[in-house]
């Protein structure tokens, strides 16, 4: 029997680690969310269809508490001799029973996920392997669009493949096939704001309501967006260095440099300001207002510089 315990942000390596693992047999799956850690025991104990001991895959291991994990801990103790347990989650503290039992057992593995320049290379990269020509410029493009996700751009990827039938992908061609994401949506919109031209914020807000986002959500998400920009002038301000920010943040090290940039480019004023309007934006979008919806986001951004 060996454990492996996957941790860490990058889900697309953690997804080829398990099928590594797998070697052919078929897993029995548990959600940590959702099952308890008794399940998980009982089905350790099981054996395959096909002979030999079980394979046993948990995901979101984070969401078990401290007493759950320890039922886990024990088992590990004396664990069945043929079966491999896989428990895939974002982190364990240091000081954590589980990840030393784990570590006397088996294996622990972290897997951190690319971002910006490093991204950027794994993108050309993994194309030129797929027999796709991206040059950087537009491997950066494609990155953004699909705010820094491996698997989605694993799909992207594979959708230039077909259209370009392996010659080389142009910036049209992401624009064509590649749609922006909600966030990459969102960081598009407070971009143009921040540019002091508000009428460019409208395409990258139409792109989030045609995709059927609701008015009230999209409102959310960009008062969402000012507040961690005025976070993070507050924390830029008081000399916080910029490697500590995506900590101070709780964000994404790539959702960080782009607050920074964003936290540079405006002033303090016009931030409190886009925040009241917002919370008036919500308010009418609750009821307080007669004009239909997306009228009331257009006139917002308008109104906002």
């Amino acid at each position: 029997m060996t454990v492996y315990v996957l941790l860490g942000d990058d889900e697309e390596r953690k997804l080829r680690g398990l099928e590594r693992l797998r070697r052919g047999r078929q897993p029995q799956t548990f959600d940590a969310a959702e099952d308890g850690p008794e399940a998980v025991v009982s089905a350790c104990g099981s054996y395959s269809l096909f002979g030999g001991g079980a394979f046993v895959v948990v995901r979101n291991l984070d969401a078990w508490n401290a007493a759950q994990k320890t039922v886990i801990t024990s088992y590990l103790e004396d664990p069945f001799p043929e079966t491999d347990l896989v428990l895939l989650g974002g982190r364990l503290g240091a000081r954590e029973r589980l990840l030393a039992a784990a570590k006397r057992a088996g294996e622990v593995h972290v897997f951190e996920r690319p971002t910006g320049g490093a991204l950027v290379r794994w993108l050309v990269d993994r194309a030129r392997k797929m027999g796709l020509e991206l040059p950087e410029e537009v491997a950066r493009e494609l990155a953004l669009r699909c705010s820094e996700d491996k698997l989605r751009l694993l799909g992207e990827l594979e959708k230039l493949v077909l259209y370009t039938e392996g010659g080389a992908a142009t910036r049209e061609d992401v624009e064509a096939l590649c749609p922006p994401d909600v966030e990459a949506n969102i960081f598009a919109f407070v971009d143009a704001l921040a540019s002091g031209e508000p009428r460019r914020a409208l395409p990258p807000l139409e792109h989030l309501l045609a995709a059927g986002e609701p008015p009230l959500r999209v409102t959310h998400m960009a008062r969402r967006q000012f507040r961690l920009v005025l976070r993070t002038r507050s924390l830029l301000g008081r000399g916080v260095p910029r490697s500590e920010l995506t900590r101070e943040l709780g964000v994404p090290p790539f959702v960080a440099r782009k607050l920074e940039g964003q936290a540079r480019a405006f002033e303090e004023r016009d931030l409190e300001r886009a925040l009241a309007l917002m919370l008036r934006l919500e308010s009418g979008l609750k009821g307080r207002s007669s004009l239909p919806e997306g009228l009331q986001v257009e006139l917002a951004v308008l109104d906002l510089f």
